[in-house]
């Protein structure tokens, strides 16, 4: 089963969906695109009894973690919900892989006992996050004993914005984890777990970054040689969690960091989906690798096959961000021509209506040119940015 939700559902989902029958799961959202789609909407109480004693385990994929909350409500005692409550809670999840990670710090604090801690037994540099949390929202690289009271007054502004904005299950400001920083290079992998629980590795990404404070989700890379050289590790990881905790018919986006030494260190796990605002379909685009159906049907990627016909180029998406001071109220415009020809070769460009959104489009491409991802990096969404005049 399917289950649609905010922020945002591609084209290529929705045709996916449509031309398979998948079915979806009748809520306010999906409302939305019945109009123009015909899919395959079951009843809220029909989804509930049918999948609550599924001959070959639960299965549901969302393109969102707004899901998460009717997931766990109605199928509470699931194997899902249980992998959910611990990979959603950063500090549950480095409880769990401890025992492959014995040597790694970790701590977790509320809200309140961080204005009472004493930052100078601290070891720095470390990492601050909220315990369930979602992008980059509320996370801080904290360097020196300076820094302190500058990110602990931006935690507690931001706490109060969270609430208004996201479910608790996905984001929540309530606690706190501080860990040390992974240094080395950051990927994502969408994955997921087949019915008898045999990981199936769908796209590997590399997360390149503008510079060493950079934390946003600007780019994420997917190409032959990133595949080849971290599959088996990958897989390897993916088997040892598998270990610990029983996952089946479970597709999963995971961060890592590749540690200079070549050990690979998970980040966190976004449980019940692949890359967010449906940013996976890169792997179709690049791969001919249709996540929805892959998960859906069992599929698992003839890798060899598909790594043969590619040469050295890098696919990837990047996403355009709405300028934190952009007024809202249509009174700018953004230059959407003018933004393509920063790309060298567009597979797709999607509008986002960043009136609502945080973004002003979601765009895939390729290039070959390593300066071309530089420049990517560097590019200020607010330089496209038009006043209208009145």
């Amino acid at each position: 089963m399917f289950i649609l939700e905010e922020p945002y559902v591609s084209d290529l989902m929705l045709k996916t969906l449509e031309k398979n029958k998948f079915e979806v799961l009748n809520n306010s959202f999906v409302k939305n695109y019945t109009k123009d789609y015909n899919l395959n909407i079951i009843d809220e109480k029909e989804a509930i009894k049918k999948y609550s004693t599924p001959n070959d385990g639960l299965k549901i994929y969302s393109n969102s973690e707004n899901s998460i909350d009717w997931v766990i409500k109605n199928f509470p005692q699931s194997n899902i919900s249980k992998a959910i409550k611990i990979f959603k809670n950063k500090f549950e999840f480095r409880k769990l892989i401890s025992s492959i990670y014995p040597d790694f710090f970790f701590c977790e604090y509320s809200l309140e006992e961080l204005s009472n801690i004493d930052i100078t037994k601290i070891k720095k540099p470390f990492i601050i996050k909220p315990s369930v949390g979602f992008l980059s929202l509320g996370v801080y690289k904290v360097e020196t004993d300076s820094d302190w009271e500058k990110v602990l007054k931006n935690l507690q502004q931001e706490a109060k914005s969270y609430s208004k904005i996201f479910p608790s299950n996905v984001v929540n400001s309530s606690n706190y984890i501080i860990e040390e920083i992974i240094e080395g290079t950051e990927y994502a992998v969408d994955a997921y777990y087949t019915k008898e629980g045999k990981p199936v590795v769908l796209n590997i990404f590399r997360h390149p970054f503008a510079d060493a404070n950079d934390v946003s989700d600007r780019i994420y890379l997917s190409s032959k040689n990133i595949i080849q050289k971290t599959m088996p590790k990958v897989d390897i990881l993916l088997s040892k969690l598998g270990e610990l905790i029983d996952l089946k018919n479970f597709p999963m986006h995971i961060e890592l960091i590749e540690k200079n030494n070549g050990e690979i260190v998970p980040v966190e796990v976004n449980p019940m989906r692949f890359a967010g605002w449906c940013t996976t379909d890169l792997a179709c685009f690049a791969y001919g690798i249709n996540m929805y159906e892959y998960f859906h049907d069992q599929i698992e990627p003839d890798w060899k096959k598909l790594l043969d016909e590619k040469g050295d180029e890098n696919y990837y998406f990047a996403m355009a961000e709405t300028p934190k001071n952009m007024k809202k109220d249509g009174s700018c415009s953004f230059d959407y021509e003018n933004f393509k020809k920063c790309f060298s070769k567009i597979l797709e460009f999607r509008k986002i209506d960043y009136l609502k959104k945080p973004l002003f489009a979601i765009l895939f491409g390729q290039t070959s040119d390593d300066d071309e991802i530089t420049e990517i990096l560097k590019l200020n969404t607010g330089d496209f940015v038009n006043s209208r005049s009145s």
